[in-house]
């Protein structure tokens, strides 16, 4: 038989196409609108009947004996002007959803799903759309549904609780389920809980606690004093919550604010300074109300690269006076035999960058045509610090 003509084999993996895509799934709730189902039969051409008479009768034999009350064969008589009249199949007809469930062993997989998804409409009914659009999630969730039904309950009850997950006591289920399954509980959550209980603005996993209003492990800044005068009992290296940080007010008269820890903490003696460990897109959100750092000079190192300059433009949108260190054209050129290239270089506009920062920003796409250079700042001779610093 010709590889070309469709088989009973080739059918049902249409059919399996369709289950895929959740065709079937969906189709349970109206299976007047796609059954019956009449799937066109990839058949000998007039030619090829003359040709491979013998493997075309052998193709109707194999579907008249595939023939059932599930797969309805569609006939079709024509005359070849050299073989006669050949009656042979043109279509499949598959008269319910039911039939075409069976072909391909899916039938308890969709009561499953009917069971699955009237129990979550039942609780849920803003979920019925959910639920259609993604009939095969509906399945593969089946054994973690007690547990997502009643994480929903429990927040539609208490929205915005102000608890850690960790504090969270909901029957059957164990804190650890939600934290790894953020993604998922969000998209349920968004469709579950009134416009007012969800925080827009906080989107993605990372933003969970805050999207829905429960508490957040506190963010935390490290620094180090550069000059033992300031020092805070005795101790030279502390870690603080952001909050605390930002009620500080260190007498301080110069802020280092370095993207590499081992840098960070290999920064030479300074007077009256102190170099705060870099957190590189978020420092600008870190330290947007840390109020003293307003009349302190303010010096930000980091990679000569895109994403450097870029987390330097967004740090002088919370403190512009805030200037670059070592971020200049004499450093990049002077280290040009540690030139790296950027794999994911950044490549928008950056408007709060000097106009000696934005040419060595234009600079770093120029020089290798087709590829963004770096200088990472770990490669840098310390002795340049040293030289900045006094």
């Amino acid at each position: 038989m010709s590889p070309d003509w469709t088989t009973a084999s080739d059918i049902r993996k249409q059919l399996e196409k369709r289950w895929q895509k959740g065709e079937l799934l969906r189709a349970c709730e109206q299976p007047d609108a796609l059954f019956p189902l009449r799937l066109t039969l990839k058949k000998p051409t007039a030619g090829q009947l003359l040709e491979h008479f013998n493997a075309a009768r052998r193709w109707a034999t194999h579907w008249q004996n595939a023939a059932s009350q599930d797969l309805v064969p569609e006939w079709h008589t024509a005359n070849h002007r050299q073989l006669g009249r050949n009656t042979l199949p043109v279509a499949i007809v598959i008269p319910t959803l039911d039939a075409a469930l069976r072909q391909i062993g899916r039938l308890d997989a969709m009561r499953r799903y009917q069971t699955l998804s009237a129990e979550i409409t039942r609780r849920f009914p803003v979920l019925a759309d959910w639920c259609r659009h993604k009939p095969l999630k509906v399945l593969d969730l089946q054994p973690q549904w007690p547990a997502l039904i009643a994480i929903l309950g429990w927040v539609e009850q208490h929205p915005r609780p102000g608890l850690y997950i960790r504090q969270l006591e909901i029957p059957g289920v164990h804190t650890k389920f939600i934290e790894g399954n953020r993604g998922l509980i969000a998209e349920l959550l968004d469709q579950v809980l009134p416009e007012h209980a969800i925080d827009v603005a906080a989107t993605g996993a990372r933003h969970f606690e805050q999207r829905y209003g429960f508490r957040r492990r506190p963010s935390r800044l490290r620094l180090r004093f550069l000059d033992q005068a300031h020092a805070m009992a005795g101790l030279h290296d502390i870690e603080v919550p952001i909050d605390q940080f930002a009620a500080l007010g260190l007498a301080v008269r110069t802020v280092y604010i370095v993207e590499n820890d081992v840098t960070a903490l290999a920064f030479p003696p300074t007077p009256s300074a102190i170099v705060v460990f870099g957190q590189g897109y978020g420092i600008g959100h870190q330290l947007a109300n840390v109020d003293w750092f307003k009349d302190k000079e303010v010096l930000y190192w980091g990679d000569i690269d895109t994403h450097g300059f870029r987390i330097l433009n967004q740090l002088r949108d919370v403190l512009p006076h805030s200037r670059s260190l070592l971020m200049d054209a004499a450093t990049l050129r002077t280290h040009q035999h540690l030139w790296g290239i950027e794999p994911s270089p950044y490549t928008g506009e950056l408007s709060n960058l000097t106009a000696h920062e934005q040419a060595v920003y234009q600079m770093l796409s120029s020089i290798e045509p087709g590829q963004h250079l770096r200088l990472e700042q770990e490669q840098i001779a310390f002795s340049a610090l040293r030289g900045e610093t006094g």
